[in-house]
């Protein structure tokens, strides 16, 4: 026989405060991360900026800024906007926003899997009182299924 199945309800608590905090910090992380690559010029899953109207001079202005400075242009994302770029662009960003996406969602679900664990401590704990509630208002003869029954002896 084993012994039985054995919680530690405090130990519940603590653990489920635990993951609420990690998921918290996972969830902080993700958005340091989002506002990172936003402040990086990639957008950040928010969308770029509407395009701006292009002349002659700014195409100059823009070429020349290109030949005589390692800035990008303004509102072109770092991978650049020409054909590899814009292609780069659509894969970068699908997997950018799948994987925030998915690092907010485990945010939410480690602080979920926290709130469960306290409830469950909580549960447990109430349980166990009502429990042992209950075995102390039972009558002593009743406690093991019957009346105690006293043994005879037959001596001749």
């Amino acid at each position: 026989m084993g012994d039985g199945f054995k919680s530690n309800p405090k130990m519940l608590k603590v653990e489920g405060k635990n993951f609420s905090e990690i998921g918290r910090d996972f969830y902080q992380a993700t958005a340091k991360l989002k506002n990172g690559l936003a402040a990086q010029g990639d957008g950040g899953g928010g969308g770029g900026e509407a395009p701006k109207e292009t002349t002659f001079s700014s195409v100059v202005q823009d070429a020349w800024k290109g030949l005589t400075t390692f800035s990008d242009k303004e509102g072109t994302p770092p991978w650049g906007d020409d054909e590899l770029g814009e292609k780069f662009g659509v894969v970068y960003e699908g997997l950018r926003d799948g994987m925030t996406d998915s690092m907010e969602h485990l945010a939410t679900k480690l602080n979920e899997i926290g709130k469960a664990l306290e409830r469950m401590a909580k549960n447990h704990e109430e349980n166990e009182g009502f429990n042992d509630a209950l075995i102390k208002e039972q009558k002593p003869e009743n406690r093991f299924g019957g009346e105690r029954r006293a043994s005879k002896s037959t001596s001749k």
